[in-house]
């Protein structure tokens, strides 16, 4: 079939890495073929939504929720880091919400789409072209030859976290301007604290846990970022202590939809 050598590529990439792994928040790949000149894979069937989608329809979501989102897509991220593999492609629409056919939890994270994923442990490759959402991607993964490591993952996971907590990306107002343009944003400028956009109402040590988790996560310099997932992990749960304390008190539960 007439299909662009990217996407050949991207598909070929997914077969290859997706089937090794085995996580309950990864989706499944059941089965990998080839029949003559289509190459194929079989993945198991979800039912929900993506983050994307629930932003899109700023749909109401708990912050209690939105954390537990949060906490099992850095399950995914330590589980695939730790078997040397950076994602690559973290946005909201790779992470996607199911609910559990178990009732053990509200809802079940399966990170998705691998297409550009990177393999970490082999020899270093000098990339001549830059792949990835720009909207989405660390300093390092916008510039040609970037030294990409998995910490390019917990930047996109911070940006994602800004945009789900304020309902808008951090650098949305340049959307209109060339993708060239919005890799250089990536690169030099910071990101103006999540608080300034999060309901009036917002408990102040909610506010400040937010915008402290966001400037680590999305910090230019890597070594200034989240060492791994885990500890970007114990982080948001120090955050919902915060939350739970604030809720003991009366406060509300609500993040979208306000």
């Amino acid at each position: 079939p007439d299909v662009p050598e990217t996407e050949r590529s991207r598909f070929h990439r997914e077969a290859v890495v997706a089937p090794n792994f085995s996580h309950p928040n990864l989706v499944r790949v059941l089965e990998v073929g080839q029949s003559s000149s289509f190459q194929w894979f079989a993945m198991e069937y979800l039912r929900g939504n993506d983050v994307g989608h629930v932003l899109s329809r700023r749909r109401y979501i708990s912050f209690r929720v939105l954390i537990d989102i949060f906490d099992q897509t850095l399950d995914a991220l330590h589980y695939i880091h730790t078997r040397q593999i950076a994602h690559c492609d973290i946005k909201p629409e790779n992470i996607f919400i199911t609910r559990d056919a178990y009732d053990r939890r509200l809802v079940i994270v399966k990170l998705i789409d691998f297409g550009i994923a990177r393999d970490l442990e082999g020899p270093l490759e000098l990339h001549h072209h830059i792949t990835g959402d720009p909207r989405y991607m660390a300093p390092e993964q916008a510039i040609i030859n970037g030294r990409i490591d998995h910490r390019v993952d917990l930047y996109a996971l911070g940006v994602t976290f800004y945009e789900v907590v304020t309902t808008r990306h951090p650098v949305e107002d340049y959307f209109d301007l060339a993708p060239t343009k919005l890799l250089e944003l990536q690169v030099k400028q910071e990101f103006e604290p999540p608080s300034l956009y999060m309901p009036q109402n917002t408990p102040p040590e909610l506010a400040a846990a937010v915008d402290d988790f966001v400037a680590r996560a999305c910090a230019k310099d890597p070594q200034r970022r989240f060492p791994d997932a885990l500890e970007m992990k114990t982080e948001l749960q120090a955050m919902l202590r915060t939350l739970n304390q604030l809720m003991d008190n009366g406060e509300d539960d609500r993040t979208l939809g306000t």
